[in-house]
């Protein structure tokens, strides 16, 4: 994951950032705080079978690349990823477009998901195939301006009620 994380920072600039080793996950997570909830993305893999990612039916080592709101019950997740027309449907929308497609899964908090297992890839091109997965990943956050409408959310207004 240090190979990759030079030409993934610009993914990650204006969010907070933590590395990932557990639960079954492996990478960088980032986002930024709006309101009492969470949003922002994750890169890296998945490295156990079943569990919360049984619904992807991973094949691990899985790169996966995925945003989210946390938690699913605030009005900021209603906003972005359940509402139609909604920023999440949006980016999944271009993912197709861009030939890069994101699963739109509107009942959980990992709501845009895209994954590819790197199983039996030698070890020596294990980084490359990744990170190249990773890039082709990210295009369609930046071909819908995703992280840029993700900086522009304001909480709400005090004195609103």
């Amino acid at each position: 994951m240090r190979r990759m994380q030079i030409p993934l920072r610009r993914i990650r600039q204006g969010f907070e950032t933590r590395d990932v080793t557990a639960g079954g996950l492996y990478g960088k997570l980032w986002w930024r705080s709006v309101d009492g909830a969470r949003v922002g993305g994750f890169f890296g893999f998945i490295t156990a079978d079943g569990g919360r990612w049984a619904h992807l039916g991973p094949a691990v080592p899985e790169a996966v690349v995925y945003a989210f709101v946390r938690p699913t019950g605030h009005p900021l997740a209603r906003r972005l990823v359940r509402r139609k027309g909604s920023l999440f449907e949006r980016v999944a929308r271009r993912s197709r477009y861009e030939s890069v497609p994101f699963e739109l899964f509107r009942d959980r908090e990992e709501a845009l998901v895209r994954h590819r297992s790197m199983r039996g890839r030698p070890d020596e091109i294990l980084t490359l195939s990744a990170c190249d997965f990773f890039m082709t990943s990210f295009r369609a956050f930046w071909a819908s301006d995703f992280t840029a409408e993700l900086q522009k959310i304001r909480g709400r207004k005090s004195g609103r009620r």
